[in-house]
């Protein structure tokens, strides 16, 4: 019965995530299931989430994207630089609408993804290549845009999409569970999402079956794209700053949560939930152990440890 639990998809997951959430309530007296504790989990995970959903698109073609927080973050300092008052951080001298430069921001996103998803599907450049040289091309033109890494006097009409509540929710989970929905409605429902699961299964296979490999994968780096300005969106709006913290590590803890979901780095196997599962698994992870206290040190070796092995139990799952 236990061996039949653990064998069927996401039962690993979701098991680790009760496990997680018991262990920090008993540790904290409570304190972590508070329900405004529980909101600032999610909340903390939009972002991540957002991009995580986009990341696993990318690793279902059988590629990896690592130019996420390059992305974001040049995303978000165009963003602050063409929305601030700031003369001193104003890219044009004076301040845009926030109906003009949010299309602008999912446009620069967009425009790195598809570049990315052209290098890698027409030229065919290894993919890990082309988005670390991405990456660092976004972090260079993030410092270009102001001449640093920071901008300030956003203004409030934007506050909304940060910090805004419905029914007394906070709007990024609303916006984190629509993409969520988006993305497996676009895998499980449409033609596109089954070329997806077959250029990643088998690119050869695929072809010869009329797939459009090339195009799968400049449509999904492009996506991706997307998804990481809608991340970039949400971050300038939370703090009302642009800042680079708000993007670093964005890479390493999509691929995480993308791993621990269950996607397989091969390619052509996973599912959403997975995903959203790896996502909260990440979340209630960082904020337990900020409850608790644990330092930095003790915060990555245990965040590492945990990665560790739910990627492992999943592979005994499998066997």
């Amino acid at each position: 019965m236990a061996l039949a639990l653990i064998r069927r998809d996401n039962a690993v997951r979701i098991m680790i995530l009760v496990a997680l959430v018991v262990a920090f309530a008993i540790a904290s007296k409570g304190i972590t299931l508070v329900p405004d504790n529980i909101a600032n989990v999610l909340v903390q995970s939009a972002i991540r989430g957002v991009a995580a959903c986009g990341q696993a698109l990318v690793v279902l073609t059988a590629g990896l994207d690592l130019s996420v927080s390059g992305i974001v973050a040049v995303s978000l300092m165009a963003g602050g630089a063409l929305l601030t008052d700031n003369p001193q951080y104003s890219m044009l001298g004076f301040s845009l609408t926030p109906l003009l430069v949010i299309p602008i921001m999912l446009l620069i996103g967009t425009g790195f993804g598809l570049a990315n998803g052209i290098l890698v599907a027409r030229l065919r450049l290894p993919a890990i290549i082309v988005t670390l040289g991405t990456w660092q091309i976004g972090i260079g033109l993030a410092y270009q845009v102001t001449g640093s890494g920071f901008v300030d006097r956003l203004p409030d009409t934007i506050a909304f999409i940060g910090q805004g509540e419905i029914l007394a929710i906070p709007f990024p989970i609303f916006v984190f569970f629509a993409v969520v929905a988006a993305t497996w409605y676009l895998l499980h429902q449409t033609r596109l999402g089954m070329e997806i699961y077959a250029v990643g299964g088998n690119p050869r296979t695929a072809f010869i079956s009329g797939v459009r490999v090339e195009r799968v994968r400049i449509i999904v780096f492009a996506i991706a794209g997307f998804l990481y300005g809608i991340g970039a969106v949400i971050a300038m709006s939370r703090h009302l700053t642009s800042t680079m913290t708000q993007a670093a590590g964005l890479e390493l803890s999509t691929i995480a949560a993308v791993a621990i979901g269950g996607v397989s780095l091969a390619g052509g196997k996973g599912t959403i939930f997975g995903v959203l599962l790896g996502v909260l698994i990440i979340g209630v992870l960082d904020n337990g152990l900020s409850v608790m206290g644990v330092g930095p040190a003790g915060t990555a070796i245990t965040k590492g440890a945990i990665i560790v092995a739910a990627v492992a139990v999943d592979v005994f799952r499998k066997t």
